[in-house]
Order: structure tokens, then sequence, then C-alpha cells
């Protein structure tokens, strides 16, 4: 009885284990195209980086004008915020600046013809005065019987005098026109009047957010409807016809790395496909290691130094954002990579 249930359990147990085995795939590791060489870690971006849009408004989002892949060209609209206050607002300042404008007109066509006419008419008549009270008072010297009727004429004479005066001096200032002070005043009012205009305009320009450059849409982050956060990123767009590979490199490799060295990258778990690199710039800022490259002697601990390279394989089917294995060759004498 023992014998059978064990002749069970050994036929039995077979095909799970022959299952198993069958599933069982081997793990493909990559092997460096160079003897000696520098590793890292490389991130895929457009050419043009991943451009964040956002807005320092804290709006509603009116309208969406863009989605996922599309095309944009420069100065195509990404999408409206509420801005019917600002434009409201608007016309209240531009109804100011008609106002400052048309006092500043105002002043600058003075004098009037009418007041011209007026203020040089009562100058006339003050000076007909005027000579009136001289007559009477040059009479009153010599025929007066009393002071007092001497004195009654001189006050005549003196009230006419300052009339006549105060009129000459009316006329002249109508005649002269606007102060030259309460035109500088007006044209400062229209300035800053002006000036309010122009920057709601801008204020309402800057609502509808457009394309800073011909790209793709990459990913867009915001609904029509939504309350917008100053800062937050609405849209990622870039210029996609081209991918270029930010590199990250441990700063203890720095001395090592020479810009002319050749370099290439692996899609991370598949080792058939080579991507040839092409060299830009260095990053002249070190920053915190973020992307690992799974080497048993890596460093965690440490600043690293990035490099951008342009990714010369054209027709590679590459995603923005994703993770590639870079080797760097170096000089046999300045690497301690072990190949």
């Amino acid at each position: 009885m023992c014998f059978i249930l064990i002749l069970y359990f050994f036929i039995g147990s077979r095909p799970d284990q022959q299952a198993a085995q069958e599933t069982t795939q081997e793990v493909q590791t990559e092997t460096p195209p160079f003897l000696t060489y520098i590793s890292g870690s490389g991130i895929v971006e457009p050419a043009s980086g991943n451009i964040m849009i956002s807005t320092h408004f804290n709006r509603t989002v009116e309208k969406i004008n863009v989605s996922i892949n599309n095309q944009v060209k420069k100065g195509d609209v990404l999408f409206q915020l509420y801005n019917q206050d600002l434009k409201s607002a608007l016309k209240i300042k531009k109804l100011k600046y008609e106002e400052s404008l048309s006092n500043l007109q105002k002043l600058k066509s003075l004098p009037r013809e009418e007041d011209l006419t007026i203020a040089q008419e009562n100058f006339y008549k003050q000076q007909a005065i005027f000579n009136q009270a001289i007559f009477e008072y040059c009479n009153s010297i010599s025929r007066a019987r009393c002071k007092e009727a001497k004195c009654l004429h001189l006050y005549r004479y003196q009230q006419a005098e300052a009339d006549f005066l105060a009129a000459q001096a009316e006329f002249e200032k109508v005649r002269a026109g606007a102060w030259q002070p309460e035109l500088k005043i007006a044209q400062d009012i229209v300035d800053q009047a002006k000036a309010d205009v122009e920057a709601m305009e801008a204020e309402i320009e800057q609502t509808t957010i457009r394309s800073p450059i011909d790209g793709t849409i990459l990913q867009v982050k915001t609904r029509e409807g939504e309350m917008l956060d100053p800062g937050k990123t609405a849209i990622v767009l870039g210029n996609i016809n081209e991918f270029n590979l930010r590199v990250s490199i441990d700063q203890f490799n720095a001395q090592r790395f020479q810009p002319g060295c050749p370099a290439v990258a692996f899609k991370q778990g598949d080792t058939t496909t080579e991507f040839p690199l092409k060299f830009i710039h260095i990053e002249p800022l070190m920053v915190p290691k973020k992307y690992l490259t799974n080497e048993l002697n890596e460093r965690v601990d440490t600043q690293i130094f990035e490099i951008l390279y342009r990714i010369e394989k054209t027709d590679a089917h590459l995603f923005i954002g994703e993770q590639m294995d870079v080797y760097i060759y170096v000089n046999k004498g300045d690497s301690n990579s072990a190949p």
C-alpha cells in the first residue's frame, strides 16, 4: 500500500516540475561594448527638453485646445483661463484713460475764444471805470470842500485801480492758455491711465496660454473647469523630432570622462539594439543621484554630474522619460571599471 502511494506521488508530481522548468526563462545580461568603460544611467528627453507649461494665475481652466500627441506651432493656443472679470476691469480703466485724455486735450486747447472775449471785454470795462475814477479823484483834490469828500474819491480811485489790475491779470491769464505745471500733471495722469490699461491688457493676454515652440503635446495634466494653482504644470510639450539622452555619471568618474570618447546606450532589458550617442555638453552643476545602474560596485551616497548626448538612431522606438543603460569608453589606464 505504501509503495503504491509513493509511486502515485512521484508520477503525479513530475508534470508540475516539467511545467515549472518550461516556464523558467533565462535572464539576459548586457555585454558592455567596450573593454574599459564608465557606466551610467540615461533618461530620454526631447531635443528641446521637457517644457513644463504653467501659469502664475490662480484661475479656472475655461477651455483646453489640445490633447496628447497633437502637433502645435509656436504661438498656438494651448488652453484658456477664465478672464471675464479682468475684461470688465479693463473697460473701467479704458474709461478713466479716455477721461484723462479728454482733460489733457481740454487744457491744450486753451484759451477758448469765448473765454478770451469775455476776459477782454471785462478788462476794457474795468479800464474805463478806472479812468473815470482817476478823473473824479483829480477834480476832488481842487474842488472838494471837506476832507471826507477827498477820502471818498480816493477810496473809489483805489477800488477802481484794483479792479482794473485784476481784470488785466485775468485777461493775460486767459490769453496765455493752460499753465505748464497743470499740463504736466494732466499728462502724468494720462500716462498713468494708459499704463494701467496696458498692464490689464497684458494680464488678460497671459490668461491665454500659447505654445513657446513648434512641438508635440506630451502630457495634459489639467482639465476644463479645474482651478489651476500657480506654478502647477498643466501641459508638457517638447520637440520630439530628435531625442537627447541625459546621462548621470558618478562624481568619482569625472576625472576619467573625456567628451570625445565613444558612447552607446541600450534599452534596459534589451541587449540586441545599440544606440550610438553624440556628445553635446556637460552640465556644470552636480546634483544628487536619482537613478541606479544596478552594478555591484555602485556608490549610492554620492553626487552625479550630467552629460547630454544626442541619440543618433532616428528611427528608434523610444519613449520620453525611458531609462537606458549607458557605456562610455575610456582608456585602460583611466578606468577602474571591470568589463
